[in-house]
């Protein structure tokens, strides 16, 4: 199985990179956020360390889009203000690369239908590196494009999770939704943004529920200000180990 998921990724991508290479970005914007939290989920529900209670996050992230699909990547890495004292002070790295290609611009037919805009393929990796963790993700499956009044682009997606971990121990699903909500309040410039990750049980690990919703003022057209929230139910798939707490940010789009 896990042969025949990487083989549906690889043919995915491959396919999405042929039909891009054939057409220029029509947009493509990156983003550098750092956050800083102070009541991060600690200790597992288990009694053993897996986090630091409190540090700062460098988050740099891109969005490109062409006329035939669009990738998003983002990478977090996390602990850069601690020190070296135990495991988990090491630092970590996470990041999350996602590929679609537009099945309808592929094969000339309109798949629109209600609130749906747009179907894609799509594929994707998330890579975790730490002082005690190599690990990669495949994912494999389905995306849509939903017309909601008011927003930018709400996305969701149904994917095939292959995981190689060791306490995953094979594969689940991830359900997938992300969003972007501009409006003004009082002459200002804001947006309500972010995503939320829903992963099936698998193995030892438990089912997870992981979003980050963000509240944004921005500033300048580069610079944001805001807040985001993060709530982790099963933090890592651990069991009882949930998280809810906000974090300070500042953005900036180039």
């Amino acid at each position: 199985m896990r042969t025949k998921t990487k083989l549906v990724l690889a043919t995915a991508t491959a396919s999405l990179l042929l039909a891009q290479g054939a057409s220029a970005a029509l947009y493509s914007t990156t983003k550098v956020e750092a956050l800083y939290g102070w009541d991060y989920e600690d200790e597992a529900g288990a009694g053993f360390p897996i986090d630091n209670e409190e540090h700062a996050i460098l988050t740099v992230a891109n969005a490109t889009g062409w006329t035939y699909g669009d990738s998003f990547f983002f990478a977090d890495f996390t602990n850069l203000d601690q020190g070296r004292e135990d495991e988990q002070d090491f630092g970590s790295t996470h990041a999350e690369w996602n590929l679609r290609g537009n099945i309808g611009k592929a094969t000339g037919l309109d798949l629109a239908f209600g609130p749906v805009t747009g179907l894609y393929v799509t594929g994707q990796l998330d890579l975790d590196r730490n002082a005690a963790t190599r690990k990669t993700t495949h994912l494999a499956g389905l995306s849509a494009d939903l017309a909601v009044p008011g927003f930018r682009f709400f996305k969701v997606y149904a994917m095939y999770r292959d995981d190689e971990s060791e306490a995953a121990g094979g594969s689940s699903a991830q359900y997938t939704a992300a969003w972007n909500l501009p409006f003004r309040l009082g002459g200002a410039d804001f947006s309500f943004e972010g995503f939320i990750d829903y992963i099936t049980e698998e193995g030892e690990l438990e089912a997870q529920l992981l979003t980050q919703p963000q509240l944004v003022w921005h500033a300048t057209d580069n610079l944001g200000v805001g807040l985001e929230y993060q709530h982790w139910e099963n933090k890592f798939g651990l069991e009882d180990t949930d998280e809810s707490f906000p974090q300070a940010m500042v953005r900036w789009t180039f």
